[in-house]
């Protein structure tokens, strides 16, 4: 199990997106416009969007008007940087982002991936120090001949690297591509930039769960009316780590306490089938320490997603 505590994303860490704002469809709100309630408008400062909740015209800027103006959520170009993981940022056939994290950083986990392929390259000092290194991203799930040959195509949606280089001043480019489907859009909901901390071996009987937010409501005649809400990943996970390391994991327990993060049950084998289901970006409910053993520590860990 790895744990990558997050480098917050600002406009000072992006220093390039080829995803436009206001994206396609995006309104900048105005001061003099009158809007109507429902109308969405955008502002390029917090790259926020807002709902008009009051019909008319209003000089307030919406994030100083809650009452007129409900945040309704990021911009497309800032949808991936979201700590929301049911935000995506959407481009045409491809994106591409550059960032500074301003910090030595060796890992880097791209989430909620709609692409082809996406390759990353670093460079420091106007040299290329890794990559540029291409992952095929394309994956689908068969378990017979007919869906082999007749199944539809997915996309694997995590993609974690923790060899990255610990350059001071790296610039670090991240290109999403669907370079055989022209037209086809691209998507990605987080982009995880940091260290990564090794927190123990993960052990068999590992659970992935599920907490469903939908709920049934019934009319006076008892019929049911379904409303669908999120689906919340969780995961339920016991590591088994060395006696040393004991005062590591306590120093990651404080320092991640209510502070969402990348975990990785399976480190950095994205190619195994159980890796989706074990790794989580979001906040531990559960990091419990057993020191009851003379030459190891035993932690059980209970990860929530955002």
């Amino acid at each position: 199990m790895i744990v990558i505590p997050p480098i917050p994303i600002t406009s000072s860490v992006l220093a390039s997106s080829t995803v436009a704002e206001p994206s396609a469809g995006e309104v900048v709100w105005n001061a003099a416009t009158s809007y109507a309630v429902g109308d969405v408008v955008i502002r390029t400062t917090t790259h926020r969007k807002y709902e008009c909740q009051i019909a008319g015209v209003d000089s307030t800027i919406p994030e100083n008007a809650p009452t007129r103006w409900l945040d309704i959520g990021p911009t497309n170009k800032w949808a991936m940087f979201d700590q929301n993981r049911n935000a995506q940022t959407v481009a045409t056939t491809s994106m591409q982002v550059e960032l500074t994290p301003g910090k030595r950083i060796n890992s880097i986990a791209i989430l909620g991936v709609q692409a082809a392929q996406i390759t990353i390259t670093m460079t420091a000092g106007g040299s290329t120090v890794y990559g540029p290194v291409t992952v095929n991203m394309n994956g689908r799930i068969t378990s017979s001949w007919s869906e082999y040959f007749f199944g539809d195509f997915d996309y694997k949606p995590t993609l974690l690297l923790t060899d990255l280089p610990p350059h001071a001043s790296a610039t670090i480019t991240v290109l999403y591509e669907n370079a055989t489907a022209t037209g086809a859009e691209v998507k990605s909901s987080g982009i995880v930039l940091g260290s990564k901390i090794f927190l123990g071996k993960t052990q068999y009987n590992a659970s992935s769960g599920s907490l469903n937010f939908s709920r049934i409501e019934r009319d006076e005649f008892g019929n049911s009316i379904l409303i669908p809400r999120r689906t919340i990943p969780k995961t339920n996970q016991t590591l088994i780590a060395d006696k040393n390391t004991v005062n590591t994991l306590r120093a990651a327990r404080t320092a991640l306490n209510a502070v969402p993060a990348f975990w990785s049950g399976l480190d950095e084998n994205y190619n195994d089938d159980y890796f989706e289901a074990i790794a989580i970006y979001g906040i531990y409910k559960q990091f419990e320490i057993d020191i009851a053993h003379p030459s190891f520590v035993q932690v059980s860990l209970e990860l929530e997603e955002l």
